[in-house]
């Protein structure tokens, strides 16, 4: 499978270590999987926080990040969001486990509210055929079952871990 330039990360199976959108070199400091679920730990992106920890949850079709400092969640030193969640395809080979963003992102702003962003840039790369009407779809029930489970959540990304998370089974949309 051809990976879109920009738009996939690869986190090693058996070393820890990954490599960005960017194609860069990443240090993977902890990496755990269990059914329905891959979490890696990383040192920080950016100023303001010590390591950066990913859930991604392949089912849901989701990955979530949060800012640490020591090991305990804060806000993002810029933005002041809680979890920033993008949407994606995972697959993966024999060595590596690879997360493609699909342009749709979710910013929770714990038990106050979310906002969806980067419409556009999903609007644009389905115009352009970088991505098939097939995987819109699936990006579009994705995004809204997601944000249907926040909601029911009480808007808290902690409570929707727990309720849905990674469950074997997705709820079904009433």
């Amino acid at each position: 499978m051809g990976l879109r330039p920009g738009r996939v990360q690869r986190i090693h199976k058996r070393e820890n270590r990954g490599i960005d959108r960017t194609n860069e070199p990443f240090v993977i400091e902890r990496f755990t999987r269990r059914q329905g679920l891959i979490t890696i730990r990383r040192p920080a992106l950016e100023g303001g926080y010590t390591q950066q920890m990913r859930e991604i949850y392949p089912q849901w079709g989701i990955g979530v990040s949060t800012c640490l400092v020591d090991g305990q969640p804060v806000k993002h030193p810029r933005l002041h969001f809680d979890h920033y969640v993008d949407l994606v395809k995972v697959w993966e080979d024999q060595d590596y486990i690879y997360v493609e963003d699909m342009y749709v992102d979710v910013l929770i702003f714990e038990r106050a509210y979310y906002h969806v962003i980067d419409l556009e840039e999903f609007g644009e790369a389905l115009y352009n055929r970088q991505i098939s009407a097939a995987e819109a779809s699936r990006v579009m029930e994705n995004t809204q079952r997601f944000v249907d489970g926040i909601k029911r959540s009480r808007l808290s990304y902690q409570v929707w871990k727990q309720k849905y998370g990674a469950r074997p089974h997705l709820p079904r949309r009433p």
